[in-house]
């Protein structure tokens, strides 16, 4: 995966955080987030790496567009800021 989808989708969650946003633009975030997670969990197992990818599978589900998990957006926040830090902190593991 090239680099420059690690940095669109963490521009994308420090995005969400704006609380006026429509709602397309959280179904377009949960696909673009949860496909490049999934794409780092399939690399850093293929690495045979442990707890990587165990975190990406994480975000992957939480992120998941066709199971979508509702919550509020209180609660949203912390995990977006989360999930873009990661994705900035770990960008070699899963770039190519």
């Amino acid at each position: 995966m090239p680099i420059q989808v690690v940095y669109i989708t963490s521009a994308l969650l420090f995005i969400a955080i704006i609380p006026i946003l429509p709602p397309g633009y959280y179904e377009l975030l949960r696909i673009v987030a949860s496909g490049t997670f999934a794409w780092g969990a399939y690399r850093n197992f293929s690495q045979k790496k442990l707890l990587l990818p165990l975190v990406y599978s994480v975000f992957a589900i939480v992120f998941n567009p066709v199971s979508e998990i509702s919550l509020a957006k209180e609660i949203w926040i912390p995990i977006e800021l989360l999930a873009a830090t990661l994705l900035l902190a770990t960008k070699d593991h899963i770039a190519e």
